[in-house]
């Protein structure tokens, strides 16, 4: 059965963005695939996302020192603008004319997962996200790996020089990288002690506590010497399981949950040797013939946030109380 253009550009937009709105159906029923693909694939500025209510100087590495009613406020001021940043990135997808950067956006900030109270660590992380979410993964995982949400989350402030912490290295290989399967548990103790030290001061910027860095000799996937955070990174980067990790995770995303193993080794081949070039990787597949086949359309369930993204974009609304929209989310799972 031949499948219209209508069909696959609405197929498109479900999976480079998020769904269709209603001022884009006239353009889905005249225009190619082709054409549509070049609209979504067009580079736009990058616009950071903020805050608009107060913000309070806070020193968060003092916080355990606050009273109670001290305390009580800096969490519900970070409630608040935790929410605030839900919803405004929740905007960018409904309204965003960049929906491939917002919809791959989505897709970073699932892979490098991250939960902080601290409101300023969670904008900083999300936009460190949104504006590498196109580029090169290396960037991204770089990064990603010294955001404060993500070092604060996984214990890394702990790691010390002779009492290491090794929650980071080895959420960094099996969650971000090369997964399960490709590493030793040497690897991991090695790697943690290579991540000593990675911290970040009371305003939220990266820094290398070289008092606590183990500076002696390591072992990490079958090479030695006086590593670091930065060279542990590079390595995993060599690796070419980590382009295959990588682009199998999103052809799961983008494509379909059933895996074609052959085409995601021809992707991530590709993707390797790009030097993990994202937007060349997205690319390969929303050209691709295979992506507009029959067995890839409407066989996905979407998340609450696809969910909840896609029909404020076909269904014109005006949403009164949009904090309800967080209880929406949580409802939906």
């Amino acid at each position: 059965m031949m499948i219209s253009d209508f069909i696959k550009n609405k197929h498109l937009a479900n999976r480079a963005g998020f769904g269709m709105s209603l001022q884009q159906i006239t353009d889905f029923e005249q225009q190619s695939p082709t054409a549509i693909w070049k609209l979504y694939a067009h580079a736009h500025p990058f616009h950071p996302i903020s805050f608009s209510s107060e913000q309070r100087e806070v020193d968060y590495t003092a916080l355990s020192q606050l009273n109670a009613s001290d305390k009580k406020l800096v969490q519900q001021l970070n409630r608040k603008r935790n929410i605030e940043i839900n919803l405004n990135f929740l905007e960018a997808m409904v309204h965003g004319e960049d929906q491939l950067r917002e919809k791959m956006a989505f897709f970073w900030h699932g892979h490098f997962a991250s939960r902080v109270i601290n409101a300023n660590f969670s904008a900083h992380i999300l936009n460190e996200i949104r504006k590498h979410a196109l580029g090169n993964f290396r960037d991204l995982l770089f990064a990603v790996s010294k955001a404060p949400a993500m070092l604060n989350f996984l214990n890394n402030q702990q790691n010390k020089k002779g009492h290491p912490n090794e929650n980071f290295a080895r959420e960094v290989m099996e969650l971000f990288t090369m997964g399960r399967g490709n590493y030793s548990e040497l690897d991991v103790r090695e790697a943690a002690r290579a991540f000593t030290g990675w911290s970040y001061d009371k305003d939220g910027q990266f820094l290398e506590r070289r008092k606590f860095h183990d500076t002696g000799s390591k072992t990490f996937l079958g090479k030695t010497g006086n590593f670091d955070g930065n060279d542990i990174l590079d390595s995993i980067l060599e690796q070419p399981a980590t382009a295959r990790f990588i682009t199998r995770k999103l052809y799961r995303f983008l494509v379909n949950e059933q895996v074609d193993e052959e085409i995601v080794s021809l992707l991530s081949r590709d993707f390797y040797h790009s030097g993990y070039d994202i937007k060349q990787l997205v690319n390969s597949i929303f050209t691709a013939d295979w992506f507009y086949d029959s067995k890839h359309i409407g066989n996905k369930v979407k998340s609450p946030i696809e969910l909840m993204a896609g029909i404020m974009r076909i269904l014109p609304m005006e949403i009164a109380y949009p904090e309800n929209l967080i209880v929406y989310q949580k409802l939906l799972g």
